[in-house]
């Protein structure tokens, strides 16, 4: 008996879904659309809660996922809840042939780990004949870890292509959450060999100063502890107090591993995973930049940007498609991205209003573009870690 008194005495969490129905308004007002027989709703008297079925009399329970769909294509209900058991086979457009035609908001709270589990999904509110197209929202925590998640479909989704890239209608690039790419594999293999200190900090750890070696060097002590925790730093030893170069090894397999450090974060204290995560992102930030600047980097079809486009001459048809006559034409664009030096001063002026950065001007380039030196202007902006400077460079 005491045992069970102890029990009644735990605080347990709410089921989740049942909490995300009952703040919502409750099956009242939600479709639910789930594999479960039974559900957890706030009693009558509004005190404590009791189980239901969610099927009636009149419905059996092999057809309550397409009654509770039907009362939400017909507005009786305004939101619908559905998991990985009705992610099929179910429609919930706004269709021009149901009541309900107001524009669907697509919240999903779990991404699942195969991008094309994420298309079927997104495909129940994005169909033919819908009144208007549907928004999402994928949401997930700032942990470091669970960038995973985001990452696994975000590289899945962007192999394919037409969704994210080429079209005005498109969505947002997701290259921003693709760790598991070859930039993302350099940076892990350069963050390794750093917190190892066979090669030199390739930017500055979050929270670290250039002048303070002591912070820099505990920084590396205490990511080269979590690594060794979690495994990815194998036959390290006990070191004298004295020697405090770095032991262990870390496995050729692991070093462009991205999927198996993000999985491996899952196990640290949160502080911990997103400062470790952080220094991954910004080395991984710091390539793409440098690749976007040598012009290598390759973010598929893009709207060309500049302040000035011409087009050169007539464009040339290079192939014609014996099928369908469809040609593919070939034309020389001119484009000017850069600023006259009035637009360049309205810069200055602006961005020294805001803030006093004494870094703030015009600068004479070391390198000749063309045969010419230029002159640039540098305007001071915040980054991941506040005591390293980068800036935003404006071109003549």
């Amino acid at each position: 008996m005491a045992a069970l008194e102890v029990i009644r005495s735990l605080d347990f969490p709410n089921n989740p879904l049942d909490d995300i129905i009952d703040q919502l308004g409750g099956p009242d007002c939600v479709a639910e659309m789930t594999g479960r027989r039974g559900m957890l709703v706030r009693a009558s008297n509004g005190k404590g809660v009791v189980y239901q079925a969610r099927n009636t009399k009149d419905v059996p329970i092999e057809m309550i996922n397409m009654h509770e769909k039907q009362q939400f294509m017909d507005g009786k209900k305004h939101i619908a809840v559905i998991s990985e058991a009705a992610s099929a086979g179910i429609s919930l457009q706004a269709d021009r042939r149901a009541i309900n035609q107001r524009r669907r908001v697509h919240v999903t709270l779990e991404l699942p780990w195969s991008a094309d589990r994420a298309i079927q999904q997104f495909g129940r509110t994005h169909r033919s004949n819908q009144a208007s197209a549907p928004q999402y929202r994928l949401l997930f925590t700032n942990l470091g870890g669970e960038r995973r998640f985001a990452s696994v479909v975000a590289k899945r989704l962007e192999t394919l292509g037409a969704l994210t890239q080429g079209d005005r209608r498109a969505g947002p690039s997701l290259s921003a959450f693709n760790y598991d790419s070859a930039y993302g594999k350099k940076a892990l293999s350069m963050m390794y060999k750093s917190v190892m200190e066979q090669v030199d900090l390739p930017v500055l750890p979050p929270g670290c100063t250039s002048g303070n070696k002591e912070v820099v060097r505990n920084f590396l002590m205490e990511a080269r502890a979590v690594l060794l925790a979690v495994g990815i730093i194998r036959d390290a030893f006990p070191m004298d107090s004295e020697d405090r170069r770095p032991s262990g090894r870390i496995a050729e397999g692991d070093m462009h591993d991205v999927a198996r450090f993000l999985n491996r974060l899952l196990g640290v204290p949160p502080d911990v995973q997103n400062w470790l995560f952080e220094y991954f992102v910004t080395i991984f930030d710091e390539l793409i930049h440098d690749a976007r600047k040598e012009g290598q980097f390759d973010s598929g079809i893009v709207d060309i940007k500049a302040r000035v486009i011409e087009l050169q001459g007539l464009p040339k048809t290079v192939h014609v498609d014996r099928m369908s006559g469809a040609p593919t034409t070939h034309s020389v664009l001119l484009i000017d991205r850069g600023l006259t030096f009035e637009a360049a001063c309205l810069e200055l002026e602006r961005a020294s209003g805001k803030d006093k950065f004494v870094d703030n001007g015009f600068y004479k380039s070391k390198r000749e573009w063309l045969g010419r030196i230029h002159f640039l202007l540098a305007i001071e902006r915040t980054v991941y870690c506040p005591v390293l400077l980068k800036f935003f460079v404006l071109l003549p």
